[in-house]
């Protein structure tokens, strides 16, 4: 099935295409190239009316796209299984856009700084929407509810598939990895949008940058004990999300990235707990976003962000963390990514 959305990137994408092929005649392209161009702009300008509309007519929409988009010999359109864009279903976690850009991450080499963490360098990543919060027992008892043969989250006060009622708007935990990755596929299937777990490098954007520098913390570069749940908080335990907003949020307004729980990340740290297989500079092309992992005795995946049980130190923006991707720990969750395909 195709969205408005994909299909609106998809035509867009051919229309790129075209215009390379256009670029390459010199200023004297054919016709029929052009009459191309014009079909796919025409398309986009239809698509982009039906998105305004609340409930578009996407029988009507197919018979009007068909004839332009058939002819150029490109991605072929799958224009028989559009479907309508859902509406943001209640249990979708709330999400903020991180523009596309660049950005600094990590930390410069220093007597205080560990290793994992050096050398700072520049990263661009394109546009992405992550998790305003942590997702939610709330949320993720939808998840659960819905899949019988899913486990439960452990040691987090769950009865008869149930999430404790007094901690519905805490962050859920006792779930590991996979937990993690299954419920980001559920969500994907259930609302035609595309979730995920964040990358570090997203993770870190979105907690730290202000569009000229990187903050140390969310809030600024200087440790203040009430801005977030963290070991100086005293309580042991998880609070609601954006319990500490918004003197504790993100430049981007994402909450409780410093302390509350730590979350995981798509990330491979690798094999070795003590020294990282993907040191930095990051990239995301050398196997450390890889969903299955090399065929080692035991791999571990990265977490960001601290927990309730962390010091000041290890809630910095810039901390990485990481665990055996089977542990269910009652101070780690998650929060998602939204691509916009």
């Amino acid at each position: 099935m195709t969205t408005l959305r994909e299909l609106r990137q998809r035509v867009h994408h051919n229309l790129l295409i075209l215009k390379e092929r256009e670029a390459r005649y010199a200023g004297s392209p054919p016709l029929d190239l052009l009459n191309q161009i014009q079909d796919h702009q025409t398309a986009l300008e239809l698509i982009n009316q039906a998105l305004n509309q609340p409930n578009p007519d996407l029988e009507a929409l197919k018979e009007a796209l068909r004839p332009l988009l058939v002819a150029a010999n490109i991605e072929q359109l799958d224009l028989d299984n559009l479907k309508p864009e859902l509406p943001l279903q209640p249990y979708e976690p709330e999400t903020v856009l991180i523009p596309a850009g660049p950005f600094w991450m990590g930390q410069d080499a220093g007597p205080d700084i560990p290793p994992e963490e050096t050398p700072r360098h520049q990263l661009d990543l394109p546009a992405y929407r992550i998790g305003k919060y942590p997702v939610t027992h709330r949320q993720y008892a939808v998840f659960i509810q819905q899949n019988p043969a899913q486990k439960v989250p452990q040691r987090a006060g769950w009865f008869l598939r149930e999430p404790p009622s007094d901690l519905l708007d805490h962050p859920v935990v006792g779930v590991n990895w996979a937990d993690a990755v299954a419920y980001c596929r559920w969500l994907s299937e259930q609302t035609g949008r595309y979730y995920r777990l964040p990358t570090e490098a997203e993770w870190e954007k979105a907690a730290a940058w202000t569009g000229s520098e990187a903050r140390l913390y969310p809030w600024g570069n200087r440790f203040e004990p009430g801005r977030c749940n963290s070991r100086e908080a005293g309580l042991n335990r998880t609070t609601p999300v954006g319990a500490y907003s918004p003197q504790g949020d993100s430049p981007a307004g994402c909450a409780d990235m410093a302390g509350n729980v730590q979350e995981w990340v798509s990330t491979l740290w690798g094999s070795d707990l003590q020294k990282s297989d993907y040191p930095y500079p990051y990239r995301p092309d050398d196997g450390r976003e890889a969903l299955t992992p090399p065929h080692l005795y035991r791999v571990y995946r990265v977490y960001r962000g601290g927990s309730f049980r962390d010091d000041r130190f290890r809630v910095r923006c810039s901390a990485r963390g990481r665990a055996d991707p089977d542990a269910r720990s009652r101070w780690r969750g998650f929060r998602v990514v939204r691509e916009e395909r």
